[in-house]
């Protein structure tokens, strides 16, 4: 007697014990509606894999005679038993990456746009990266970043149209779309709850503790676990921690509103407030290409008081969307879509004066550019230090491509200019030109010439000289020098030439002050044997004869 009464407490405790997600997969039906002349085995044979299962049919039906169905009459059947045919996914977008995996044994590989995706396949997402997959009758999910998901079911028949989704973790959103004539289900399981949906757009998310979020967007959702359902109208969320029956149903939080939204400048930090939302704790930020927010470009979970801080973007148009999140962590619907422009950065311009690494006179200094279409003005920078920190002349707005500068004294400088929009924003610097500033510019040499046993030598008559040094070598280092003179002219003759060999010139140029330039680069020469009074230039070594030669021109 004794073990009669533990075996019935036993049998009692199990069955009381609640359905679980994957224990209700079982009970999946759909309704038939009896028309005249149907039978029983005759729907079977119509609608199910395999016909002889009719008695479960009637039993699950509780038929007092299973060879009588009355027209209008219900018929409840398992969606396990009906026929039905894969329904392959498409990927329908895709920002970064992801992967699938199409068995449990099989290695991942990365999606394309318009890859397939068969009942029985894993996807996966990886950081800063969405995916979204797309069914023939309109339903899609979008998966977010790091998110886990398999298809265990996708399948449609004559009478209903099934998608089972299993996440193990990150977020979803489903949207659902109603299919006239069909029972159509989308279920995403998690590893704590079941949330089923007819014709609804809503999402689902699990995080790294296991805890089952849903919220409802549109229309209706039903979340289950540990036997208890909720159902979710519009406008709400509940959440399910593991081994926990759902929360009653928590009203979502309205969006925050941006308070000021002006233009975004290029590649400068912007940042972005927005109006409180009462009982929010955390606001969710993204910057879009689309109005949907699926190609998400930044994204963010900010404090009510904090800005939504962002740089780097390319020049364009973008959406903001925001959304608010409660206490308990639940996600209310997305904000309108803000449209936010980045200003097109005016381009830097192109400098032709002064000439990179240029040795230039000490008066005023002619800088030129060329013109940059779009702009209404230039800025112009000269310093004394490449990261033109404390610069020496910095221009207001140019309206012509030249700037006249006043005199530089002798040194280094560093010049940059950059374009200025209609309304004031500067564009980015241009290549920075370096230069040198010298009170006298060395002179140019050109070609000795001999004639009357005479040796003429002559070089370009520099501004502001008022007298030349010039020097012959027989070496090149200058090291041995047989003539140092300082003619007031730019040429010199020589009565008295030098023995027949090969001999180096240089000059320098000096002024009133006794200040005195760089020498010149040095030319060399020969005075021939056969002609004591005749010679040949040879013209000038390496890179000085050429220079020598581009000033002759």
């Amino acid at each position: 007697m004794n073990k009669i009464i533990c075996w019935l407490v036993l049998l009692l405790s199990v069955m009381s014990l609640p359905l679980s997600a994957a224990g209700q997969d079982a009970e999946r039906t759909v309704e038939i509606r009896v028309s005249s002349r149907d039978t029983l085995i005759g729907l079977c044979q119509k609608y199910l894999t395999h016909p002889e299962k009719w008695p479960q049919v009637s039993k699950l039906n509780r038929l007092p005679d299973s060879n009588y169905i009355a027209p209008g009459q219900k018929i409840i059947v398992p969606v396990a038993l009906l026929k039905g045919l894969p329904m392959d996914g498409v990927v329908s977008f895709l920002q970064g990456e992801a992967y699938l995996q199409s068995s449990g044994n099989s290695a991942w590989r990365q999606l394309q746009l318009r890859d397939s995706v068969k009942e029985g396949s894993s996807l996966k997402t990886a950081a800063n990266s969405a995916l979204e997959i797309s069914f023939e009758d309109g339903t899609s999910f979008l998966l977010r970043e790091q998110s886990l998901v398999s298809v265990k079911a996708a399948k449609k028949g004559p009478l209903h149209l099934l998608r089972v989704l299993r996440l193990e973790g990150g977020k979803i959103i489903s949207r659902v779309k109603s299919a006239t004539g069909k029972d159509s289900r989308f279920e995403i399981e998690t590893p704590s709850a079941l949330a089923a949906a007819r014709g609804t757009h809503y999402r689902v998310a699990v995080d790294e503790q296991g805890t089952t979020r849903a919220e409802m967007l549109e229309s209706r959702i039903d979340l289950s676990a540990m036997g208890t359902t909720v159902s979710l109208k519009e406008g709400e969320g509940s959440l399910a921690r593991r081994n926990e029956a759902p929360s009653a149903p928590i009203r979502l939080l309205g969006p925050p509103e941006p308070q000021a939204l002006a233009a975004i400048y290029g590649n400068a930090s912007s940042e972005i407030r927005f109006s409180p939302v009462q009982n929010a704790a955390q606001y969710r930020v993204l910057l879009a290409r689309d109005q949907e927010g699926k190609n998400a470009v930044k994204t963010a979970v900010i404090k009510p008081d904090d800005p939504f801080v962002f740089e780097g973007l390319e020049d364009g148009g973008y959406y903001l969307l925001a959304s608010s999140i409660g206490q308990e962590g639940l996600e209310g619907p997305l904000s309108k879509p803000y449209e936010v422009k980045v200003r097109r950065k005016p381009l830097p311009p192109d400098i032709v004066l002064p000439v990179d690494k240029a040795t230039l006179p000490e008066m005023p200094l002619k800088s030129q550019w060329h013109n940059v279409i779009g702009v209404s003005g230039y800025q112009l920078q000269i310093a004394t230090t490449p990261d033109f920190s404390g610069a020496l002349i910095e221009s207001g707005d140019l309206k012509k491509t030249v700037y006249s500068s006043k005199e530089l004294q002798g040194g280094t400088y560093y010049l940059r200019v950059r374009s200025l929009a209609e309304d004031g924003y500067a564009g980015d610097w241009s290549a920075t030109r370096a230069f040198s500033v010298v009170k006298l510019l060395p002179p140019s040499l050109h070609k000795p010439d001999g004639n009357d046993n005479k040796l003429y030598l002559e070089w370009e008559p520099i501004k502001g000289a008022t007298g030349y040094h010039l020097q012959i070598a027989r070496d090149e280092a200058f090291g041995t020098i047989i003539i140092d003179q300082k003619p007031g002219e730019s040429k010199l003759v020589l009565e008295n030439p030098p023995e027949p060999g090969k001999y180096y010139m240089r000059v320098a140029a000096r002024n009133a002050d006794q200040e005195t330039s760089a020498f010149s680069k040095s030319g060399s020469f020969e005075i021939e044997q056969s002609k004591s009074y005749f010679y040949e230039a040879l013209g000038f070594v390496g890179g000085v004869g050429l220079a020598l030669l581009l000033v002759l021109l």
